[in-house]
This record gives C-alpha cells, sequence and structure tokens, in this order.
C-alpha cells in the first residue's frame, strides 16, 4: 500500500511549533492523531496521543504542532529523542502513513507504509515558527 499522492504532497511541506524548545540534534517528529488520514475527534485523538507518550517512558519528549504554512490545518505531535527504527515502529504501531525524522537539521519525510519511502525536505529549522 502507497500513501495517496495528494496526501504526500501536504505531508512534504509541514511547519513547526514547539511548545518548548528542543535543543537536540536528532529526534522523531511524530503524533497518533487521525490513523491512516482517517478523522477522528479530538477525544479521540487525545486519548490516542496519551498512548503514544506512554511509549517514550523516560525518553525527553516536547509537544509540537504540526502544520501547514498558515497553521490552518494542525495536528498535536511529539518530538522525541528515538531512533529512526523506533520512530518508524512506534509510527506503525499508531497506524500513520508517515512521520518526520532531524539529523543535525536535516529534515525527512518517512513513509510508515511498506514502500518505505524517505525523503528529504530540507533544512528544519527554517521551517519552525
Amino acid at each position: 500500500m502507497a500513501i495517496d499522492k495528494f496526501l504526500w504532497q501536504q505531508y512534504s511541506d509541514p511547519y513547526f511549533t514547539f511548545v518548548h524548545p528542543l535543543v537536540f540534534e536528532e529526534f522523531a517528529i511524530l503524533t497518533a492523531w487521525n490513523p491512516y488520514s482517517q478523522w477522528q475527534s479530538k477525544v479521540e485523538n487525545d486519548r490516542s496521543n496519551h498512548s503514544l507518550v506512554e511509549e517514550f517512558g523516560h525518553t525527553y519528549f516536547s509537544e509540537v504542532y504540526v502544520g501547514d504554512r498558515n497553521f490552518s490545518w494542525v495536528e498535536t505531535s511529539f518530538a522525541v529523542v528515538i531512533s529512526e527504527q523506533h520512530a518508524l515502529y512506534l509510527g506503525q504501531k499508531y497506524k500513520q502513513n508517515a512521520i518526520y525524522y532531524v539529523i543535525n537539521d536535516e529534515l525527512y519525510l518517512l513513509s510508515c507504509l511498506a514502500d518505505q519511502t524517505k525523503v528529504y525536505l530540507g533544512s528544519y529549522l527554517q521551517r519552525c515558527r
């Protein structure tokens, strides 16, 4: 199964607003909202995100809002210091189409589906608001 081209295009132009500044050079940005891009209520999304946060254990994380350029679309997400492999595992477990991964200001979009697509999106810092 591959991600719909329109959705992939939307995922490829993200912007981020952090609740707390992040000082790490390598981390994942993921959410449990709207599994497989199917709309869920805020209550359901919050419940799913709570379960996701419990997976982090004692690992450092920060809440981050991920949205389009104008933040007319936004999802509550988390920046968490975990490996790319663990981030993909969590993305799959929480039925996400894709996640973001940052290494030294380089932002990547990673498919959680069978195609395992990985695309470089440019500077992560230039997408922070």
